[in-house]
């Protein structure tokens, strides 16, 4: 289909008006929204991590007293329909709710409060997102208008200025050509504007005149003539086609073009995009000594070698320097220059200015970033020395301070059992009994405290172990403690990985007195040590077929101090598997379980600094 000039116009602008338009709107738009629900979300958040901190006392010392200003303050906030503290005992705790704020999608977060290292209660927290929604739209809604009637105002005032301007002269040009072409030469052709159609027109009312002055004598060589006019449009098409190449090319780059007189220290030519690079109009880059005005004075050594020193033709030098905009700013360039001599032999330079300023901006802030990461992991490693220390007080205090009155409990309670039983009854001693058990349990738990502290702080020594060997030697201790039993022992051979010899015996002496210990009560008790491959990677692995675990508990069994037995069962204190975790991440490993009540447990990790050996040789 063929457009006329004036359809294909409009059409280009409307093209060049909408798609855009309606492109960066959606984009702005879909951001706001996208940036209020992330809003709402890091509130959210925020809103129920303050919760739990706040409700630790109260859930603690089940005070909802306490608690409930922390709660009125929260449900200040309109965009909160409900908030529920629930104790992890007794149930609701706390509860605010207010119905009628609900007017979009509800957003429910649940987070657990703990203390101690318990956990004490939950708090769910209930935001609705109607509001905030209902603002952005009714927000989006006035954007979309102001935007169609921003595009439709400038739609019309384009179109008008496009009809005076260019289309209705353009029309005149044409019947005016048209007349000219059918030899109309008696009325003159009157174009009084100035832009580039007025100059085109007296162009054409200059023509008029020529060929009306010699048309008599051009009659007779006609055809001459035309075959010269022919060659001269084609000459003049070619050079303006050339030109306009060359200025699209040089103009629509943000690389200056430039030229420069070193005996004068001024440019000769400077390209167009001259001015957007520093903000100074075209004459004020062609004043003599511009460079020693507008160069950085910490720069100008630079310049004063490039425009006195000789230099080889042809050889193309470059350096980054920076330049003085209008508004006084230093503005990063690069600066590429070449010496060309003219037909006197003088040196003459030519080159190009290309604006840097975002790289070296960024290559500043990476600095900069670079130079605050060294001080913040200077500071973190100073606080971890600190904390080391206070750690290693805290083991002292707990070894010395902690120890002596256990050990006059004991004692004492060893004395009177041992001087006073015949004036005790049944009952006295049998407290005493208790008494001794439990500061004897107490002791033990301080000494898994201590060693559960100082495996953060040991060094990793790696080197090859043979894991089936440890494992024989570990069981055959168990074996000696309770020679009675009969256990059934399975141990993958040479089994050897690179680790550090003293701290995976006490993970696998605690793996393996696990399973020897919850295998007590079974008939055929059997327990196994060996390797297998999971996800591509080498597994050991420790397994039982004794009183196992619900999986729903998995995630507390290493924990410190979790138990998923009662001491009545099967003693123990509840650190030996938190100390098994600590030792195997050490060594970049992870452990994990599988189990179930009744039916045995098997007890997996990894170690990534293995040895690259086929199993089981």
């Amino acid at each position: 289909m063929t457009l006329t000039l004036r359809r294909a116009v409009v059409f280009a602008i409307l093209a060049g008006l909408l798609v855009p338009g309606m492109f960066i709107s959606y984009l702005t738009l879909q951001r706001q929204e996208d940036s209020l629900i992330k809003r709402l979300s890091e509130d959210h958040n925020r809103i129920t991590e303050i919760l739990v901190l706040g409700m630790q006392e109260p859930l603690w010392n089940l005070s909802p007293d306490t608690g409930a200003p922390l709660m009125a303050s929260v449900m200040s906030d309109e965009r909160i329909v409900r908030v529920i503290v629930q104790d992890a005992t007794l149930g609701t705790f706390l509860e605010k709710n207010s119905p009628e704020r609900r007017q979009g999608k509800l957003k429910t977060l649940s987070q657990s409060v703990t203390k101690q290292g318990n956990v004490i209660g939950k708090v769910t927290v209930e935001m609705d997102d109607g509001t905030a929604l209902a603002s952005i739209h009714q927000y989006q809604r006035y954007y979309s208008l102001t935007a169609v009637i921003q595009l439709l105002a400038s739609l019309g005032f384009i179109l008008l200025i496009l009809q005076k301007r260019v289309l209705n002269p353009l029309q005149r040009l044409m019947a005016e050509s048209i007349r000219l072409a059918r030899r109309d030469l008696s009325t003159p052709f009157e174009w009084k504007r100035q832009d580039e159609i007025g100059k085109l027109g007296q162009s054409l009312e200059i023509t008029r005149q020529s060929l009306h002055s010699l048309f008599g004598e051009l009659e007779s060589k006609n055809k001459e003539l035309e075959a010269d006019i022919q060659q001269r449009k084609q000459i003049e098409h070619a050079l303006r086609s050339s030109e306009d190449r060359y200025r699209r090319l040089v103009e629509s780059t943000n690389v200056v073009p430039w030229e420069a007189n070193p005996a004068e220290w001024r440019f000769t030519y400077v390209g167009p995009q001259a001015e957007t690079l520093l903000g100074y109009p075209l004459h004020i880059w062609y004043s003599e000594g511009f460079l020693t005005s507008y160069l950085h004075q910490d720069d100008r050594h630079l310049a004063y070698k490039l425009f006195t020193e000789t230099q080889d033709k042809d050889n193309t030098i470059e350096f980054e320097c920076r330049m003085l905009g209008v508004d006084g700013k230093a503005v990063w360039v690069m600066l590429v220059a070449t010496a060309i001599p003219d037909e006197t032999g003088e040196r003459h330079l030519q080159g190009y200015l290309i604006d840097i300023s975002v790289r070296k901006s960024t290559e500043i802030e990476l600095n900069h970033y670079r130079n605050h990461l060294e001080e913040l992991v200077e500071q973190r490693t100073k606080a971890l020395a600190a904390a080391n220390k206070e750690l290693e007080a805290f083991s002292y205090s707990v070894s010395h301070d902690l120890r002596a009155p256990l050990r006059s409990v004991d004692g004492f309670s060893q004395v009177l059992l041992e001087d006073y039983a015949d004036k005790l009854d049944d009952a006295g001693r049998q407290y005493l009994g208790r008494i001794r058990r439990a500061t004897q349990n107490m002791s033990n738990l301080i000494d898994d405290l201590l060693n559960l502290s100082k495996l953060t702080r040991s060094e990793v020594n790696t080197q090859p172990v043979n894991l089936s060997e440890m494992a024989g030697d570990i069981l055959q201790e168990l074996k000696q403690t309770d020679a009675e039993r009969g256990v059934n022992i399975v141990i993958m051979p040479n089994l050897v990985t690179d680790a550090d010899p003293k701290l995976v015996r006490v993970a696998m002496q605690n793996l393996l007195a696990n399973a020897w210990k919850f295998t007590a009560k079974s008939n055929a008790a059997e327990i196994k040590f060996g390797a297998t491959h999971i996800d591509g990677q080498n597994a050991f692995y420790v397994s039982d077929n004794g009183a196992g675990f619900d999986m729903a508990y998995a995630d507390k069994l290493f924990g410190a101090f979790q138990r998923l037995h009662s001491p009545q069962e099967f003693e123990g204190n509840g650190v030996g598997l938190a100390i098994v975790q600590r030792i195997i991440n050490r060594h970049g490993g992870r452990v994990w379980a599988k189990g179930s009540l009744g039916q045995g447990a098997t007890f997996y990790f990894t170690l990534p600094r293995q040895m690259e050996r086929p199993m089981g040789q």
